[in-house]
């Protein structure tokens, strides 16, 4: 921006901040001036009653402000927790179909965390590289699991990705039933479980 620029923006800005006074100096002789024709115990009464009127008005305000926050936070909530149960959904059953995680990729997109959505995107990488079966995916699966407790402020003193691990998916050793089976197609465990 060159030197003309800089100077009109500078004298603009004096212009609006002294028409900012003077409103003010004159909204302040008007106030006087009704307050004048009025006995002084009148205006003093009505001079406390519209400073009371004004700040409860604040007071309101802020109030609907804060309970609106709340709201939406509230509801933000809900919305990641709900998007979180159907991760946990997806993953428990790794044949998901592909439009099923299309749909939990657009849900995290929206309401997930950055460290859910690298966990989850870390997730499918080893999925696709070596398939959900895999005990790496399960050890993700468990990340992924712990960054969602972080996000939901669920921190748990001396919780591991592990335990979570195992809580979620139904094997006692973590491993898919797969590699427990020692049966390379997930078709016949899915078999086994059901």
């Amino acid at each position: 921006m060159n030197i003309f620029g800089k100077t009109l923006g500078l004298l603009l800005g004096f212009a609006l901040m002294a028409a900012l006074v003077a409103g003010a100096y004159f909204a302040l002789e008007f106030i006087v001036s009704l307050f004048a024709g009025l006995d002084t115990q009148v205006a003093r009464v009505t001079a406390i009653a519209s400073v009371v009127v004004l700040l409860a008005s604040m007071i309101i305000t802020a109030g609907i402000r804060e309970a609106g926050r709340r709201s939406t936070a509230a509801q933000h909530r809900e919305q990641k927790a709900a998007t979180y149960q159907f991760f946990v959904d997806c993953w428990e059953d790794p044949t998901s179909a592909r439009e099923k995680l299309q749909a939990l990729d657009r849900l995290l997109a929206l309401y997930g965390g950055a460290a859910v959505i690298k966990a989850h995107v870390a997730l499918r990488t080893i999925a696709r590289e070596k398939g959900s079966w895999h005990p790496d995916a399960a050890s993700q699966f468990g990340k992924a699991l712990f960054e969602i407790r972080k996000d939901l402020g669920e921190y748990g003193q001396g919780i591991t990705a592990g335990d979570l691990r195992e809580l979620v998916l139904p094997r006692s050793d973590s491993v898919s039933p797969v590699a427990r089976l020692g049966d390379p197609q997930p078709s016949a465990a899915l078999a086994s479980r059901s």
